[in-house]
């Protein structure tokens, strides 16, 4: 996977051995919008050290999800927000910039 991200400028097709052959690729996925987004309570895990069991629920949100959303993180709110007006920014230049960050 490296090697495919390193060189993304030159990259036509997407090599053979990254894509699933069709007998394993999902089917008509469905998905229940009336289920609310899995949550994971990241402070469980120092609080009560349920290590075990926080992560049966990541595996089991990512499996029938693919998604999950993460609290108490520790990550600050600030460091956050930075974070997302830069990938803002980012996503706002011209394609040729945003090239020159893949050599």
């Amino acid at each position: 996977m490296e090697k495919l991200v390193s060189s993304w400028n030159n990259v036509q097709t997407v090599p053979e051995k990254y894509i699933f052959p069709p007998e394993k690729r999902p089917g008509n996925v469905t998905f229940n919008a009336s289920k609310s987004i899995p949550v994971i309570d990241l402070e469980a895990i120092a609080i009560s050290q349920d290590r075990d069991a926080t992560i049966q629920k990541i595996l089991k949100a990512g499996q029938d999800y693919g998604f999950f959303q993460v609290i108490n993180h520790g990550v600050a709110e600030d460091l956050m927000n930075d974070t997302m007006s830069v990938f803002k920014e980012f996503f706002e230049l011209p394609e040729e910039d945003k090239t020159s960050f893949y050599c």
